[in-house]
């Protein structure tokens, strides 16, 4: 998640739609007093600095380790500062300030949500669901069936913690009371044509420069989404994303 004021906007980062991508992309926009909560590894990976903000926020919550992840350098400094800036928002933004609720960042910054313009991006749930497999079982020797980790699932089972049960559904980070806030919502499959747009909307000179912040976790990319699912685990994804599905006219 990135709230800028000095552009007047706030991404809100759903999950598995190349969102740490863009807040990559968009750090290059920020001045120094604004904030950025989402890929803060990357950005730096990347060669972009981290506002004064967030630099000050990170030394205030850990300043030994962050100033001894800083002398090492490389990753280690980008994941002290990322750690810093989690636990300084987990009481304002909840267990995972990256993807806060809609809700909970309205609330915990009510003068930038009323002022700043909203913008996410939504995907298909049937094809996220199969990137998130992958991307929740890359480092696992013998990772579930893949129609095993639907029905887990759509039972609220954690398969040992594999599936990340609260945070699986991208739809409160860009609704309230089932409402959708985001003033601009770019679809993934249409990504920088529609970001270009929204950006533009906001006066944002985007390049369409979008570093592959997480690319490299999927096993078969040659592969359509739609080869992974049975008729049973289509509908069970159908169910638990209803909503977003309706709302978006997403097709299998």
């Amino acid at each position: 998640m990135i709230i800028c004021r000095s552009r007047g906007f706030i991404f809100l980062h759903n999950r598995k739609a190349a969102g740490s991508s863009i807040s990559v992309s968009l750090a290059r926009f920020l001045d120094s007093e604004d904030l950025q909560i989402s890929a803060i590894p990357e950005t730096l990976a990347n060669g972009i600095s981290l506002t004064t903000r967030v630099m000050r926020e990170a030394r205030a919550q850990a300043p030994v380790f962050v100033a001894s992840a800083q002398m090492l350098g490389g990753r280690f400094a980008g994941r002290a500062i990322a750690r810093s800036i989690d636990h300084a928002y987990r009481p304002l933004l909840g267990r995972k300030p990256p993807h806060a609720p809609a809700a909970t960042v309205a609330t915990a910054f009510p003068k930038e949500w009323s002022d700043c313009r909203k913008l996410c991006v939504v995907r298909n749930p049937w094809e996220k669901t199969v990137s998130d497999f992958f991307w929740r079982t890359k480092a696992i020797r013998r990772p579930p069936d893949f129609s095993n980790y639907v029905r887990a699932l759509a039972a609220g089972e954690s398969l040992n913690g594999i599936i990340p049960l609260e945070f699986h559904d991208n739809w409160p980070l860009y609704t309230i009371d089932g409402k959708i806030i985001s003033d601009h919502v770019i679809r993934y499959d249409h990504l920088e044509g529609d970001l270009s747009a929204a950006l533009g909307s906001l006066g944002l000179p985007w390049d369409g420069w979008l570093p592959r912040a997480k690319d490299g976790h999927r096993k078969k990319k040659e592969a359509s989404y739609r080869s992974f699912y049975t008729n049973e685990t289509k509908e069970l994804i159908y169910n638990l994303y209803r909503s977003e599905i309706d709302a978006h006219r997403f097709i299998y």
